[in-house]
């Protein structure tokens, strides 16, 4: 797994200020319960899910939100460019990791129990602008998850 470097209070504040600009610039007013959810996300290691983070707040007492506007925020912070989504095929729903100042990785993702791995394979980022340039495409981003079984699930019989 690759584990960006914890955010400092000045990283932190940067994301809050890009995050306050998307807001601004979506005409949306300025919200302390939105920057604290924000805060939380940001802060956390690995892939979370919004259940993981709604655990979280309560346990800190930080912000009493309600599932609602957290699942209205996340969103907010994934077009800001703060997170990134994560889509787990488990039935588990999406989970989202940091995006904010971390090197851009993709992921395995294991069908039956919902392992994420992270990797990096510079000959997929080669071929990826490769065909986006074959097309006319100048690329702005990419998510590239790799769907399978892991080596755990197939050691123990699970079919996929």
């Amino acid at each position: 797994m690759i584990q960006p470097p914890a955010l400092d209070e000045a990283g932190l504040e940067r994301a809050l200020e890009r995050l306050r600009r998307t807001v601004r610039q979506r005409g949306l007013k300025g919200s302390s319960v939105r920057d604290s959810i924000a805060r939380a996300a940001l802060l956390r290691r690995g892939h979370f899910s919004v259940d993981d983070l709604l655990k979280e707040l309560r346990e800190s007492g930080v912000v009493d939100a309600h599932p609602a506007t957290v699942y209205r925020v996340l969103p907010l912070l994934v077009e800001a460019g703060l997170l990134q989504m994560t889509l787990v095929s488990k039935g588990d729903g999406a989970r989202y990791e940091r995006a904010f100042e971390r090197e851009h990785h993709d992921h395995l993702i294991c069908t039956r129990c919902g392992k994420v791995v992270e990797f990096e394979f510079e000959a997929i980022e080669v071929l990826q602008r490769d065909v986006a340039e074959r097309f006319g495409f100048r690329l702005t981003g990419h998510v590239h998850e790799l769907l399978g079984i892991c080596k755990d699930c197939s050691a123990a019989g699970v079919e996929g």
